[in-house]
């Protein structure tokens, strides 16, 4: 067994000794700190029962009674050892467990037991797992296995080490600089997948960067496709069914915000397009005042969609996608998964556009929020709303870096010339005209 997992095994036992009240919380600690300190130096590590021990925390029997329970709670779900937690949230506990029979990592999402108690939500939870497993495509997370176990229902998964979107934005600059052409490489991949959903008529309804998660080679993973968001299947048993995930205010459209059961493809487009927005440029799409709540502000305030200007490693042409996506008009947004694709296939196939800013990518700064209230001679026409707070105040637009009427010299002096040419003409038959 390598060190990392014995130290889950150690640090799990710790968290047992203080449920079974045998040890505190400073005892657990001073434990796991005399083993971390004498395992430095041993060939053969100490466990954390054994340090236990000797400092007297534990006796015998309480070693015995925490080394069981521990046993049990890995054991939790037959056929699954649990290696370690990855995170809680508020439908259920995930953690990264290993498949006995098969022998392999996968990641186990088990059920709150407050919500265990509920048949409908029950359903909906198995139902997304069978939903799940009918997706066989390179960019989708994988499902294996769901049921009931002890008591307890769970849902087993692909395991992908290398974490989400989210875990990159979190660990700050380095991790989360990502040039345009991997962004585009991401949205692709992204698209591919909803595409192959929305082909069976599935809905995400909850895009956001803790959902892409990212493989082995770095490639994408949409993660929490779920059978609550598939057409037509709005109630199950003639009962109701409980919005099983919703988008939140950071990413949603508009008007989910007072709609948040409402999901479709252009829902899902909005989502994907505020995503990459916050992965592009490092911050959420729309930040509220300091004492108001994102999802009052936004409903409160009508925020229209975004004005985009080339900046540090972006091509206007991708802003100009990212502006298209977030339209508050579901119309005007891209109109189907497949139109979406197509302006994405067309990137690879024009290559960079010859408006943008050389540049490695994300320079970290974001581009003022301003509206978008009308086209007037093919222009956008602005009007300002308060910019993110972590931007400076700048001016964005997507219009050609020179603007009309801005003529080299050469080009004024040729306008001069013609200008005096017919000018002596109409002179040389004035004069003509009165010989």
């Amino acid at each position: 067994m390598d060190d990392n997992r014995l130290l889950h095994i150690d640090q799990r036992q710790g968290h047992v000794a203080i449920d079974m009240g045998l040890m505190t919380d400073r005892q657990v600690k001073d434990a796991t700190m005399q083993m971390l300190l004498r395992n430095a130096a041993l060939a053969t590590p100490l466990s954390f029962g054994q340090v236990a021990l000797e400092l007297g925390y534990l006796d015998q029997e309480g070693l015995a009674a925490v080394e069981m329970e521990e046993r049990r709670r890995r054991r939790l779900i037959n056929g699954y050892e649990i290696i370690d937690m990855i995170g809680s949230g508020t439908i259920a506990t995930v953690y990264h467990a290993m498949q006995l029979t098969m022998d392999r990592e996968v990641a186990l999402k088990i059920l709150h037991p407050r919500l265990a108690s509920d048949p409908v939500f029950v359903r909906a939870y198995i139902a997304e797992a069978q939903a799940v497993s009918r997706f066989h495509h390179p960019n989708i997370v994988q499902g294996f296995d769901a049921g009931e176990s002890n008591g307890f229902f769970y849902f087993a998964h692909e395991y992908l080490p290398g974490g989400s979107i989210a875990d990159r934005l979190a660990r700050g600059e380095e991790e989360a600089r990502f040039s345009e052409g991997r962004l585009l490489k991401y949205l692709k991949q992204t698209t591919s997948a909803l595409m192959h959903a929305w082909n069976v008529a599935v809905y995400h309804g909850d895009i956001n960067p803790g959902n892409l998660l990212l493989d082995a080679n770095g490639n994408i993973k949409l993660a929490n496709l779920g059978v609550p968001r598939v057409a037509g299947l709005r109630t199950m048993g003639g009962t109701a069914m409980p919005g099983f995930v919703r988008c939140g205010p950071e990413y949603a459209a508009p008007e989910q915000l007072d709609k948040p059961d409402l999901v479709n493809p252009q829902t899902d487009i909005y989502s994907l397009g505020a995503t990459f927005y916050h992965i592009s440029f490092g911050v959420q799409p729309f930040t509220a005042p300091e004492g108001i709540s994102l999802a009052d502000y936004r409903l409160s305030v009508q925020l229209p969609s975004f004005s985009l200007e080339s900046q540090e490693g972006f091509s206007a042409k991708y802003l100009r996608l990212l502006h298209d996506m977030l339209e508050v008009d579901p119309a005007k947004r891209p109109a189907n998964p497949e139109e979406l694709a197509d302006r994405l296939e067309k990137f690879h196939q024009s290559g960079s556009d010859d408006s943008s800013v050389p540049g490695q990518g994300r320079t970290g700064v974001a581009p003022a929020a301003s509206a978008i209230s009308g086209r007037t001679s093919g222009r956008l026409s602005k009007r300002a709303v308060a910019p993110n707070p972590h931007s400076p105040e700048r001016s964005f637009s997507l219009k050609r870096r020179k603007e009309v009427g801005q003529a080299s010299p050469a080009r004024r002096w040729l306008l001069r010339a013609v200008v005096a040419a017919v000018a002596a003409v109409l002179l040389w038959l004035y004069f003509l005209s009165r010989g």
